[in-house]
């Protein structure tokens, strides 16, 4: 599968962590990328680098992200510049559609030899040195990346833990309380692009500064199945045994006559399971571990203890359905790169504990999230972050009614729908949602991705072995052209599946510029 380029993208930089996360960004693309050393081989043409180069690359496109504000003033020096820091937030159009915004540190680079090629309003995100094919960014892409990823901890408050190691599970305080304690109605005004996917904006300045610099079309993988333009996946934690007898099978009906496969995510040994029910909705969609007791207690274990928890959930559940347990979703939406791990030992193959953002988090007492709406690989494990306002945010922190939430959840699924994310939608059976007076309401909620060709709805361990597929494409220089490269014996019928676009253009007013090239 030839397509048009004549050479690789090098990541450079002074410290190995900075050439990773440049890594990140061009396997998020899955563009042609390497790193490269003090002199790069004639097979890269374009030169992405974090922070100051030492050496000068002759005869290279090159762009630099500054990795400080001392970097940033020796880059200003280097070519009779000045530059001014302050914090700014940077939005930029994806589509016409869609864009994305990060509020963060930048550095303004002026001078009467520099012109400005992507700018935000008013701020300059992308200029070049005139006369030659050098390209400043005025944002730390690595800094920002690592603080972003940083989201995969969620500290616990000092009164989460006291609370809950005081009382031996946060259930045993009165649900009217923990409500009450939870209520945040000004919570939908953080709501916002900056909070939700800030990683995106990086990873479009990312690709854009390479499409600017390179002046040629980019090659990058298609992040979904051919012919589709973003994901759902439908999920569902089943807190009580209420929730499992009667409020599963209100949502399941409706997901049957929509032909909709869910995730069924259910805590071991917090109330008595039903091998008819759990195998009912292992058939119709999938299960997922959801703790053992759903208390709270789970993050505060060591790690031992954590694979000890987390691999009887999935054993006692397996045992009870018959069927193949791979999935986990914390109770509470807890997590930490500890629990990632220990998940990886216990055998699980993915994770969707992790909100792109939420009001309010449980354990954090705070704000939270990770800040893409885009699944990750993490500790060898696909992480799949819970993408919408998950539905006890918005029934009780918030204090919508039903129908609210649904015109909410719309609006941001249009949303991710077009940045081409995966809305991860998470409903309780065991709140409004399950209840038989609002399964029309449900039903509504879920019409809108049925009805869209362009919509791939998936389990989230479909979504996870598709992530993992994708993962694993390669680009190789054959005969002086890019060839895209799949693993023999790995992919079967998906393979046909991967295609290839390219970024042709960046327009800073409407977006990046892409073509379907196979």
């Amino acid at each position: 599968m030839p397509v048009p380029g004549d050479g690789f993208v090098g990541l450079a930089a002074d410290q190995n962590v900075g050439v990773e996360v440049l890594t990140r960004y061009a396997e998020f693309w899955k563009i042609p990328n390497k790193p490269v050393n003090k002199i790069p081989g004639t097979d890269v043409d374009t030169i992405f680098c974090s922070g100051r180069p030492e050496q000068a690359f002759d005869g290279k496109k090159v762009v630099i992200s500054p990795c400080s504000a001392e970097d940033a003033t020796r880059i200003a020096q280097d070519y009779d510049l000045t530059v001014t820091a302050g914090i700014n937030m940077i939005s930029l159009p994806v589509s016409e559609e869609a864009q994305v915004s990060i509020q963060t540190q930048t550095y303004d680079f002026q001078g009467s030899q520099i012109e400005s090629v992507i700018t935000s309003k008013g701020h300059v995100v992308l200029s070049r040195i005139r006369g030659r094919d050098t390209y400043l960014l005025s944002i730390d892409l690595v800094k920002n990346y690592n603080q972003l990823m940083s989201g995969v901890d969620d500290t616990p408050h000092p009164r989460f833990r006291f609370v809950t190691k005081l009382r031996g599970s946060y259930n045993l305080i009165p649900r009217f309380v923990r409500n009450r304690a939870f209520r945040d109605p000004a919570g939908l005004e953080k709501l916002r692009e900056e909070t939700i996917a800030p990683m995106e904006c990086l990873r479009l300045i990312f690709l854009a500064s390479i499409v600017k610099a390179s002046g040629r079309a980019v090659p990058f993988v298609g992040f979904w199945r051919r012919g589709k333009d973003y994901a759902l996946a439908v999920t569902h934690d089943v807190e009580t045994r209420e929730g499992l007898e009667n409020g599963c099978m209100r949502l399941y009906d409706v997901e049957q006559k929509l032909h909709v496969r869910s995730t069924w995510n259910v805590p071991s040994d917090r109330y008595p399971l039903s091998n008819e029910i759990l195998s009912k909705l292992a058939v119709a969609g999938e299960l997922g571990a959801h703790d053992t007791r759903h208390d709270g207690r789970l993050v505060l274990a060591d790690f031992e203890a954590k694979v000890k928890r987390v691999g009887e959930c999935r054993t006692t559940l397996e045992q009870v359905s018959g069927k193949e347990v791979r999935g986990f979703r914390s109770p509470l939406l807890q997590h930490s790169n500890e629990l990632v791990e220990a998940l990886g030992k216990a055998g699980y193959t993915h994770d969707s504990s992790i909100p792109s953002w939420e009001i309010l988090s449980p354990t954090s007492l705070g704000p939270h999230g990770i800040g893409t709406v885009f699944p990750f690989i993490a500790s060898g494990i696909v992480e799949v972050p819970v993408s919408l306002p998950q539905d006890h945010q918005l029934l009780r922190v918030v204090g919508l009614k039903a129908p609210e939430s649904i015109e909410l959840l719309h609006k941001f699924s249009h949303w991710i729908s077009s940045l081409g994310g995966a809305c991860v939608l998470l409903v309780h059976p065991d709140y409004d949602f399950g209840l038989p007076e609002n399964q029309d309401d449900y039903r509504r909620l879920l019409e809108v991705f049925t009805q869209d060709p362009k919509c791939d709805i998936m389990t989230l361990d479909e979504i996870a072995r598709w992530w993992s597929h994708r993962d694993r494409v390669s680009w190789s220089l054959e005969n002086g052209r890019m060839q895209v490269n799949m693993p023999d014996g790995q992919f079967g019928p998906v393979a046909g599946e991967i295609h290839v676009k390219l970024a042709t253009d960046y327009d800073d007013r409407t977006g990046l510029r892409t073509e379907l090239l196979s």
